[in-house]
């Protein structure tokens, strides 16, 4: 069995409780990315109610200070766009009780882009209260 030194147990030990805290303050799954059919502005009932969960995740956890919703789009299909994010308000204005800020955006991109998947897809990004206040990593109740 090999002997470590003091101080590589020091550094190690250390190691594990900086990493433990770090994980603890994850501010993971600020986005949400939402494929859709293509050509479709219907979100389907599975996409409708991944949006419903993770707003009412943040919103009852960390807190909502504002959310961002982006429809990227060619130039030709802009009303198809637009239609989805009124798909997405019709859900998070219900749910907006603590009446968040939410920027519905059209990305434009040039007629001929290649990702058609991106094409039919919506970026969700939330900005918790937390951030603001600069209180996300905080320990509650330590001494």
């Amino acid at each position: 069995m090999r002997k470590r030194s003091p101080l590589s147990v020091l550094f190690a030990s250390l190691l594990l409780v900086v990493s433990q805290h770090a994980a603890a303050c994850s501010l993971g799954g600020r986005q949400l990315t939402v494929q859709l059919e293509e050509g479709g502005a219907e979100l389907g009932a599975r996409n409708a109610r991944a949006l419903a969960e993770w707003f009412v995740q943040w919103r009852d956890g960390l807190g909502i200070e504002s959310i961002i919703v982006v429809a990227p789009v060619v130039r030709s299909h802009r009303k198809l766009a637009e239609e989805r994010l009124q798909n997405v308000a019709q859900i998070f204005d219900g749910l907006n009780t603590g009446k968040a800020p939410i920027s519905y955006e059209v990305e434009q991109r040039r007629d001929g882009f290649p990702d058609i998947k991106y094409l039919n897809s919506l970026d969700v990004s939330v900005q918790p209260t937390c951030i603001k206040a600069g209180t996300c990593c905080t320990t509650h109740g330590a001494n």
